[in-house]
């Protein structure tokens, strides 16, 4: 038995050995060239914008080991005279895990490669493709000239320390490519965009770290790695590039202001907008009236901002419109109301967003319930019926009706006074803290968003009471105040006199009349109704009202004791 053991181990060592022998790559063995295919007639190659997905093919006949070896292969794209082969232009592995004898790529893959490069379109770039036959150790290539010609998708961003979007060149910022009047690209790009002063930049031809980065030289041109470019001070600018004269301009836009027929003022002063970050403006306007509006910069007119004719919401300079006999207007209100404007100036495209206001755009969420308000002015708000309130209810003020919006509220109390109608005002504040009212209450609310202020007001309703036949009529009236209780409802306990009239107030706001007067219980009107006639013996009686929750309507009870 040990001597079949003993067999079978020397059996798998002699074995190893040979395997080995087999595939040391440095053994006595050899690898051929490849030999690439004619790409095409003149190898030439022109990419085609309009088919970004079409397959470009390179095919070659097979590298052989002598040993009969596994050969892989790679396509190296690269300038004709490249001196550093470790970084070409593109490399591609070839089909089938690299075994194939052909490898693919597309137009675009190609031609962002080459602008990523730094090589421009329209130009026959002159490029080698050559094929790498990789066996063990061992290497070997063929190439032979390419000749390209790349299309103009190019795009420039924005990154650095000074940008909006930090030092991540990943997610610099896009530039807008201007067009001309016939929708030809221009070598002109700009951006929108806040710049702090005096922290670096540089322009990007793609979003990465491997992109070409463009700075500035010594007499302030724009070129591949140059110095970065900064700003003196702090501001939203307008940044241009020029490719075509390898420049760049920072303006400053210290306000985007809209001006027109429709607003308050008119064309005699702007009202600003707010910069809300990466090139977009955003704020509620109220229109009082029809007519034609326009953006402008910096409250001058050397630089105005109007709708592109035909198009719907297409935002352009009317300076650079005019150079390049593009058609402009001013944009068109057609119905006067709150409305939220967005510009957006990014590298997208330059739009204008217009959405109408909801006739509400403010809520009262009590305890998790929303109840909608009601615009009446600009930035100010109210309620459209009384809430019925206890100081264990929690408060707060939202412009979304499930509380995901801007959240107001205030520290201050909400106490209770004298008088008929009792109001009061409270500073408003932008803070998610519920707030609540102290005592109980039916409550009318308005915010007015631009003071800081939430004015509150309730009632506190009186049965009057007189004798219409007397000499001293409605003056001698007596006023009976009325305790509120939860919900909605009041009462009162006092002596009554027979065939006097009746009437429940809060002069003057409430002025309750009945339906059917002679009733001891039913239904009232706020503003309409009779005078109370319902007393045919006088007495002790416990009066109840309970009042609908816009103060319009209410019901009425007169019970003897």
């Amino acid at each position: 038995m040990k001597n079949i053991i003993l067999v079978l181990l020397v059996s798998l060592m002699v074995w190893g050995c040979e395997e080995e022998s087999n595939l040391d790559p440095s053994g006595n063995w050899e690898l051929s060239e490849p030999a690439v295919k004619t790409f095409n007639e003149g190898n030439t190659l022109v990419l085609d914008e309009s088919k970004p997905q079409e397959i470009i093919t390179f095919n070659w006949e097979a590298a052989v080991s002598s040993e009969r070896y596994g050969v892989y292969y790679t396509v190296l794209i690269d300038s004709l005279d490249a001196e550093d082969s470790s970084a070409p232009i593109l490399k591609i592995d070839a089909l089938e895990g690299g075994k194939a004898l052909s490898a693919t790529t597309t137009y675009m893959e190609l031609n962002d490669a080459l602008y990523m490069t730094g090589f421009k379109a329209g130009e026959d770039l002159e490029l080698t493709w050559t094929v790498v036959a990789n066996c063990l150790s061992k290497q070997t290539q063929a190439g032979e000239s390419l000749k390209v010609n790349r299309y103009d998708d190019d795009k420039l961003f924005l990154a650095g320390a000074a940008t909006e979007v930090g030092n991540d060149a990943s997610n610099a910022i896009l530039m807008y490519r201007k067009v001309n009047g016939a929708n030809e690209k221009l070598h002109l790009f700009e951006s929108y965009t806040l710049l702090k002063a005096n922290e670096p930049f540089m322009v990007y031809n793609g979003r990465s770290e491997n992109a070409v980065q463009y700075g500035l030289s010594d007499d302030g041109k724009l070129v591949k790695g140059g110095s970065p470019i900064v700003a003196d001070t702090e501001s939203v600018y307008r940044v241009v590039v020029d490719f075509d004269q390898m420049t760049i301009e920072l303006n400053p836009i210290e306000r985007l202001g809209i001006i027109g027929a429709p607003l308050e003022n008119g064309w005699d002063s702007d009202e600003m907008l707010a910069y809300k970050g990466m090139g977009v403006w955003q704020s509620d306007i109220s229109f009082v009236s029809t007519g034609s509006f326009i953006f402008r910069t910096n409250d001058n007119w050397s630089y105005n901002l109007k709708k592109v004719v035909g198009s719907t919401n297409t935002i352009m300079s009317e300076s650079f419109a005019g150079d390049q006999g593009i058609d402009v207007e001013d944009f068109s209100m057609d119905e006067p109301g709150y409305y939220t404007l967005t510009v957006n100036l990014v590298g997208e495209g330059y739009t204008l967003d217009v959405q109408k206001a909801p006739e509400s755009r403010m809520y009262l969420i009590v305890n998790g319930s929303s109840h909608e308000l009601t615009m009446v002015g600009d930035g100010i708000f109210t309620t459209t019926e009384y809430l019925a309130l206890q100081p264990t209810d929690a408060l707060i003020i939202n412009t979304e009706s499930d509380g995901s919006g801007m959240s107001y509220s205030t520290s201050d109390a909400i106490e209770s006074g004298s008088g008929d109608k009792v109001e009061g005002t409270v500073a408003l504040s932008n803070m998610d803290a519920t707030f609540s009212t102290s005592f109980d209450q039916a409550f009318g609310f308005t915010v007015d968003v631009n003071a800081g202020e939430l004015t509150w007001h309730h009632y506190n309703i009186k049965l009057f009471h007189w004798d219409d036949d007397a000499e001293g009529g409605w003056d001698d009236k007596v006023e009976v105040l009325m305790t509120y209780s939860h919900p909605y409802t009041f009462t009162a306990t006092t002596d009554l006199q027979a065939d006097f009239e009746s009437k429940f107030f809060s002069p003057w706001d409430v002025q309750f009349g009945a339906d059917d007067p002679n009733a001891l219980a039913g239904s009232m009107t706020n503003g309409g109704g009779s005078n109370f006639t319902n007393i045919s013996a006088s007495g002790s009686y416990d009066v109840t009202i309970v009042v609908a929750g816009d103060y319009a309507t209410g019901t009425y009870e007169f019970k003897a004791r």
